[in-house]
């Protein structure tokens, strides 16, 4: 009886090494389930248009926002070419999971299209994260970078 009890050890243990690889395969989905729901952009990343910044040709995209105060059938244009000629920023405000808009960004620029669908110097809008991700590519990124302005980050530093 001594061989039957070792053979049914030996497969409790490998149950128990099967559970336990299980269990740890588990907790891993869920911890990537939760990265997954933080993807893109986080609360507080601005997206910087900057005149001196070159900007390729072939950009031309332009999207349509929709203003936060939930005015419905309003809407005004994010033109990436005439955001890029004058300068702007988008500022990512909050996440809107519920909204099929997912975000509401603040515009604050000279204007952010050259036609009746501008939305003026300053606006507080609805993007969804497709276009919020087009406005970044084409500003060069997320952020304001030290490298975009060598000389004028210099100066600050020095004036203090």
């Amino acid at each position: 009886m001594r061989a039957n009890d070792t053979q049914s050890g030996g497969a409790g243990t490998i149950l128990l090494g099967i559970a336990a690889v299980a269990l740890a395969g588990m907790v891993g989905t869920i911890g990537l389930i939760r990265q997954v729901g933080e993807l893109g952009p986080k609360v507080g990343e601005i997206v910087a248009f900057d005149p001196m910044d070159q900007m390729s040709r072939d950009t031309r995209a332009r999207i349509a926002a929709i203003p936060a105060d939930d005015k419905p059938g309003v809407a005004c244009a994010l033109d990436v070419r005439v955001m890029h000629a004058n300068g702007g920023s988008v500022i990512v405000e909050a996440r809107e999971p519920s909204a099929s808009f997912g975000y509401r960004v603040h515009w604050s620029g000279e204007r952010s299209s050259n036609d009746a669908a501008n939305c003026g110097a300053t606006a507080d809008l609805l993007v969804n994260l497709d276009d919020l991700e087009t406005l970044a590519m084409a500003a060069g990124g997320y952020g304001v970078s030290a490298s975009k302005h060598p000389g004028s980050f210099g100066r600050v530093a020095s004036a203090q």
